[in-house]
């Protein structure tokens, strides 16, 4: 008979959070010069070249709260990837304290299966075990093309195993228990109560493929949203005088659970470097391509960075590069600000100046678009949302509003590119065409 080894757990100290940073309200506000907030403008400069060698899209630099530097467009929502998951961790945690779901529960006991049947064995994995990568379950599904043990190959709790089906079987399991959408569930449980700044309801969708129960949750979010969401995790969960995450959930979440064959902590879809990294605690939220959101509490500071990748083929920025501007960025701290000198605070302005010249939009003429489009096998579909805004729809990629440049050419917010609409001789558009 095979032995199996016991689930092994290296739990990384997980002292307590620094006093609750300053939270942004409904603007962001940013130092008037990094000085302000114990940084040099010159030093700066060597982590902005380094950014923009390696293509970074997006960089944010927080300190107690305020903004220090951004590069790029903060504002600008791209694709959070798997950073998105930490999202959806935190969505668990709160209804999990509701009693929800029971995180020791097996998901065979809440009724989990799939296309391709899980085996007795597979349904003994539990609920916490798929947060944590410890399920055992190594079936294909959606938006994952890793490849992966062999199945059966490890019982639940034996190995450690990132596997974007435990994730997407969460989302189902959320819904199942709680009668609420997980999208639905981040609008009014984070995206309002923290007050996001650019995220908009169809900024969080599904992708469905149907060779699975499971469809992968997604969020398009800008660097400043997520920046806000850092906040609330480096402030215990709470936000002002409401607590939203519970904060014992978020400590569980920062505290790593995995072998020692494993370079990084993970914890309830939280990445833990190793301190030698940065020579201080680290807390990720990481998605493919280059999307990472870092909380550094010893420091008081949360970075963002962000990559391009709507563009094919991705403009990825790995690890090994965002590491390397992040210590650029701690190489230009000068000095230990205790306190915030707030005559020396202003409104935060993102950098929007690559947006092109935009006409109003007349509903009578732009009703006509609403529609879907086949274009010859590249399908898109046109909505429009109760306040009249157009929005596109693009199967793997989300919902983009759409903005109006003349009467057939629309600017495409957050992939910010143009779409083009092409007409018969009724004037009715039959094509909607991305360049």
């Amino acid at each position: 008979m095979k032995k199996y080894l016991p689930f092994v757990f290296v739990l990384f100290s997980f002292t307590p959070l620094l006093a609750p940073n300053r939270l942004p309200e409904k603007q962001w506000l940013q130092y008037k010069t990094p000085e302000d907030a114990g940084f040099s403008s010159q030093k700066l400069q060597k982590a902005h070249k380094l950014a923009d060698q390696y293509n970074s899209a997006s960089v944010l630099i927080i300190y107690k709260g305020v903004i220090v530097q951004s590069w790029g467009d903060a504002s600008r929502r791209f694709r959070m990837h798997s950073s998105r998951k930490a999202t959806q961790s935190a969505l668990i945690g709160i209804y999990a304290s509701k009693g929800a779901i029971d995180i020791n529960k097996s998901i065979g006991e809440y009724g989990i299966d799939e296309v391709t049947p899980l085996t007795d064995v597979e349904k003994k994995a539990t609920v916490k075990q798929l947060m944590t990568g410890y399920s055992g379950i190594y079936l294909p599904s959606v938006a994952d093309g890793n490849e992966m043990p062999k199945r059966g190959s490890h019982q639940p709790g034996e190995h450690w195993y990132y596997n974007n089906w435990n994730y997407n079987a969460l989302n189902t399991l959320f819904e199942q228990q709680t009668h609420v959408k997980l999208t639905d569930a981040f609008v009014d449980h984070i995206a309002q109560p923290i007050g996001m700044e650019d995220f908009v309801p169809h900024d969080a969708w599904y992708n469905y493929e149907k060779f699975s129960l499971h469809p992968v949750y997604h969020i398009n979010m800008s660097s400043r949203d997520m920046a806000r969401f850092g906040i609330l995790y480096m402030n215990g969960g709470r936000w002002g005088d409401k607590q939203i995450v519970p904060e014992q959930w978020v400590r569980e979440s920062l505290t790593a659970v995995s072998p020692k064959t494993v370079k990084y902590g993970f914890g309830y879809a939280w990445g833990i470097p190793p301190e030698k990294a940065f020579n201080q605690r680290c807390y990720t939220a990481e998605g493919m391509g280059g999307h990472m959101l870092m909380l550094f509490p010893d420091s008081d500071m949360i970075i963002v960075h962000r990559a391009n990748t709507y563009i094919e083929p991705w403009v990825a920025v790995d690890w090994t590069e965002i590491k390397k501007v992040v210590k650029e960025i701690f190489a230009a701290r000068t000095e230990i600000k205790i306190t915030i000198d707030e005559s020396k605070l202003i409104a935060y302005e993102p950098d929007r100046k690559h947006w092109p010249v935009l006409i109003a939009d007349n509903s009578s003429k732009t009703k006509r678009f609403e529609k879907y489009y086949d274009n010859d096998g590249d399908p898109v579909t046109i909505l429009r949302e109760k306040e009249g805004q157009l929005v596109v729809n693009d199967l793997y990629i989300g919902n983009f509003n759409l903005y109006s440049i003349t009467d057939s050419t629309f600017f495409v917010e957050g992939k910010e590119e143009k779409i083009y609409f092409e007409y018969n001789n009724k004037r009715e558009p039959i094509k909607a065409i991305f360049p």
